[in-house]
């Protein structure tokens, strides 16, 4: 990316490393914090080389780990009162998809996005909005 004189670099983080997210993931929020402040301050670092670097957050999306894993270690194997429980949180009112992750990098990816560095696009519905 230096040689040719630009790139896009995209990091991705979560939700828990910007707010607690109903769970306690002391390790994993730190994580994903730092993921966000690196990316960040090698924003400023890069950015006189043509080197653009953001960070997608994605919050609670609809993956098949949430109904195999996540259900099984917080609801007892129920999918439908891990779903209802994750869907109070979101103000939009449904669960994305990694789609809506995938479409936040192409825009990262892409010219478009030109003058966009050192900041997040946060994929969550609403929820990190949200003051509860």
């Amino acid at each position: 990316m230096e040689a040719q004189g630009s790139g896009s670099i995209i990091n991705t983080a979560s939700t828990s490393g910007i707010r607690w997210t109903g769970s306690a993931q002391v390790a994993y929020a730190a994580s994903k914090a730092g993921v966000i402040q690196l990316s960040r301050v090698t924003a400023v670092e890069y950015a006189s080389k043509g080197i653009r670097v953001n960070t997608v957050v994605p919050g609670q999306l609809h993956t098949p780990m949430v109904e195999v894993r996540l259900a099984g270690q917080r609801t007892g194997g129920d999918v439908s009162k891990l779903l209802d429980t994750r869907l109070a949180r979101i103000p939009l009112g449904f669960m994305g998809d990694g789609r809506d992750t995938a479409y936040a990098a192409l825009y990262l990816a892409s010219d478009e996005s030109r003058f966009v560095t050192g900041t997040e696009i946060i994929v969550d519905g609403g929820m990190t909005a949200r003051c509860d």
